[in-house]
C-alpha cells in the first residue's frame, strides 16, 4: 500500500526538485532557481513541499510584504501526473495556517484569468479584489484574489513534518 503524500517544510536538498516542478508546470519558469534558495532563507516556514515515497509532487511558496497583516501566496504547483488528489488544496491550507501563525490576517495571490486554479481559490474562499490587465507587463493579466484568515491557531493545524 502506497503511503499518503506528506507535507513538510522544504530543505536545501529539495531546491533542485522544486525548480524542476516549477519548470514542468509553468514551462518558462516564473521564478529562477536562485529565488527559491533566497525564499528558503527569508521565509523557511513558507516554502512547503508535498512528497510521496521520497518524491516531491508539488510545492507552495508564501511570502511576507510591507503590510504586516497581509501574507502572499507566491507560487503553487503540483506535477500534472499528481493532480486530482487534492494536493494543491492541502498545500494551500497548510500555507494559510503558516501565514496565520506569523500574524497574517489575510492572504493574497495573483492568478491568470484563464488558469483553472481560479476555481480552487474561489472554492477555498478567495475573493476577487482586482483585475490587472498588465500585472507582469503587456499581455500578462492577473486576477488579484484575497482571503481573510479567520481561524485561530487553537483550531488545529494540518500536520506538517519539519
Amino acid at each position: 500500500m502506497t503511503p499518503s503524500p506528506l507535507i513538510r517544510l522544504a530543505r536545501h536538498t529539495d531546491l533542485d526538485a522544486i525548480w524542476q516542478i516549477e519548470s514542468s508546470v509553468f514551462g518558462d519558469p516564473i521564478y529562477p532557481a536562485f529565488f527559491f534558495r533566497q525564499a528558503l532563507e527569508l521565509w523557511p516556514e513558507l516554502l512547503l513541499v508535498i512528497e510521496q515515497d521520497e518524491r516531491l509532487l508539488g510545492y507552495v511558496l508564501g511570502g511576507l510584504g510591507q503590510d504586516r497583516e497581509l501574507g502572499w501566496v507566491l507560487s503553487l504547483a503540483v506535477l500534472p501526473e499528481a493532480r486530482g488528489q487534492g494536493l494543491a488544496q492541502r498545500l494551500l491550507e497548510e500555507l494559510e495556517w503558516q501565514l496565520r501563525k506569523q500574524g497574517m490576517q489575510r492572504a493574497r495571490l495573483t492568478v491568470a484569468p484563464s488558469n483553472p486554479a481560479n476555481r480552487l481559490y474561489q472554492r477555498l474562499g478567495y475573493q476577487l479584489v482586482a483585475v490587472e490587465a498588465e500585472y507582469f507587463g503587456p499581455g500578462e493579466p492577473r486576477n488579484v484574489l484575497e482571503k481573510a484568515l479567520h481561524f485561530t491557531l487553537e483550531q488545529g493545524q494540518p500536520a506538517i513534518r519539519a
